[in-house]
């Protein structure tokens, strides 16, 4: 038997430097045991080198807690672990392994029945996730020999993140230039609201339908809105302040803007008053994918928006390029509308 050390990191942090990798050689008992140590910096979980939410937060990158399962190479669960934290050490006989890491569901889903195929069974709410506290998930195979073994695997988020930073007041119609322009609200809505731990299934259940809340929670609406903004922005000013939101991938093909309610595109909404009378600000986000982000720079308002957060407005399309490498690295544009 030897044993093994499972170390985890979240894919898109910046800091990995640590200690080095130290095996003791010689070292070992009547069993035939190796002993492993390793160290992961965890600068990005504690804060130490944290850049700002638009970039990658400490709390996007929070390993509150684990639980590494390991399966042979038929699929059959052989042990697991939940840990406080982003390492583990099991001891396993020789063989071909894979491992899987749950992260930040705070509980224990192994067992004797739980197999390889039971990891697509587990569904997670869109709740689940809070800010500092986001599911993840990390897969890695792997073998381990009379030397024993290092595996290090990298944990990607389910959920994507949808951001405007600043917005501008730049009405064209001199008649619109004089009327008062207020931010009320920014929201995300038609969100996934379930999905699995790799974030690949199609939407089947859906929150803040065409911008109305039905019977959604709290804690739902924490992940999906800001209220009570009520920041007036003058002529050629602007609000500039992040507004992030948590959501699931949404693969859904065809867009609508029909009134009566069908699968679509998730939005985010800018809920606006011009001159005392609500309008909205809809930007429709096609094929969203689970660890992306999608970011707004520089909203710049040009007209009057709609009556309802479901119209089209013209001009809202995101006709960009979409490049995603990383959390990092993902989506970020100027928009005029």
């Amino acid at each position: 038997m030897k044993k093994l050390l499972l170390a985890l990191s979240v894919i898109a942090t910046i800091a990995q430097g640590c200690e080095q990798i130290e095996k003791k050689d010689g070292i070992g008992n009547e069993n035939g045991k190796s002993i492993v140590r390793f160290c992961l910096d965890d600068s990005s979980v504690n804060g130490g080198s944290a850049s700002t939410k638009m970039t990658g937060a400490s709390d996007e990158e929070a390993l509150n807690n684990v639980e590494f399962i390991i399966f042979d190479d038929s699929g059959e669960y052989v042990t697991s672990l939940l840990t406080n934290g982003a390492t583990a050490e099991m001891e396993i006989y020789e063989g071909s392994y894979t491992a899987a890491a749950i992260v930040n569901m705070g509980q224990s889903h192994a067992g004797e029945n739980f197999s390889y195929g039971s990891v697509d069974e587990i569904s997670v709410p869109l709740e689940d996730n809070s800010k500092g506290n986001l599911i993840m998930y990390a897969e890695k195979s792997f073998t381990i020999d009379e030397s024993g073994a290092d595996v290090n695997m990298e944990a990607r988020r389910n959920v994507a993140k949808i951001a405007v930073g600043t917005i501008k007041n730049e009405m064209k119609d001199p008649v619109f230039q004089k009327q008062a322009f207020e931010i009320q609200r920014i929201f995300v809505s038609n969100v996934s609201g379930l999905s699995d731990l790799r974030g690949e299934n199609s939407p089947t259940v859906w929150y803040n339908k065409n911008g109305l809340w039905e019977d959604e929670t709290d804690d739902i609406k924490s992940l999906l809105e800001d209220d009570n903004i009520d920041r007036t922005i003058a002529l050629h000013g602007e609000y500039s302040q992040e507004h992030y939101y948590y959501v699931y991938p949404n693969d859904i093909a065809d867009d609508s803007y029909d009134a009566l309610w069908s699968p679509r595109f998730t939005r985010l909404v800018i809920e606006a008053a011009l001159d005392g009378k609500t309008c909205y600000y809809p930007i429709p986000f096609g094929n969203i994918e689970a660890n992306h982000s999608y970011i707004i720079n520089n909203l710049t308002i040009t007209k009057p928006g709609t009556d309802n957060p479901w119209e089209r407005i013209d001009g809202e399309m995101c006709n960009f390029t979409i490049t995603v490498v990383d959390w990092e690295k993902g989506l970020t544009t100027d928009k005029i509308i």
